[in-house]
C-alpha cells in the first residue's frame, strides 16, 4: 500500500497552485511586455516583482514542509537535500562570478533561484539513493 503523508499531499497542492500562478503570470506578463511597452513605463518592474512571487511561494512551500513533517528521518533527508542544493548553488554562483571578474564572462551569475530549484531535484535524488 502507497500512502502518501497529508504534510506531503498539502505540500504538491501548494506547489501546484505556486507553479500555476507563475506560469500564468509569466506567459501574461511577457505576452503584455511584447504587444505594450512604451518606454518610461513603471510596469517592466512591477511585473518583475509580481512574476517573482510565485517562485518566493515555492521557496515558501519548500520551507513549510519541514515544519509540517512528523517524520524526523524524512525531515533530515529534506533539510539534507536544502543544505546539500544550496551549497552547490552557491560553488556555482562563486565560480561563475570569478570568471566574471577576471572577464572570462561578460555577465556575472543570473537566475540562481532556478539554478537552486535544478539543484534542490537533484540533490532530492542523491541524498536518498543511497539512505
Amino acid at each position: 500500500m502507497n500512502h502518501v503523508p497529508s504534510y506531503m499531499k498539502r505540500y504538491f497542492i501548494r506547489l501546484a497552485i505556486f507553479l500555476s500562478l507563475y506560469m500564468v503570470i509569466l506567459f501574461g506578463g511577457l505576452n503584455w511586455m511584447n504587444s505594450a511597452n512604451p518606454p518610461g513605463d513603471p510596469m517592466p518592474a512591477v511585473l518583475a516583482v509580481v512574476t517573482a512571487l510565485p517562485i518566493l511561494g515555492v521557496f515558501w512551500t519548500i520551507f513549510r514542509v519541514l515544519v509540517e513533517m512528523d517524520d524526523e528521518y524524512q525531515r533530515f533527508l529534506m533539510t539534507k537535500q536544502i543544505v546539500v542544493a544550496t551549497a552547490v548553488t552557491l560553488a556555482i554562483v562563486t565560480v561563475w562570478q570569478f570568471l566574471n571578474v577576471y572577464d572570462v564572462l561578460v555577465q556575472g551569475p543570473q537566475w540562481i533561484g532556478v539554478i537552486w530549484l535544478g539543484m534542490f531535484g537533484i540533490a532530492g535524488g542523491l541524498v536518498r539513493w543511497k539512505a
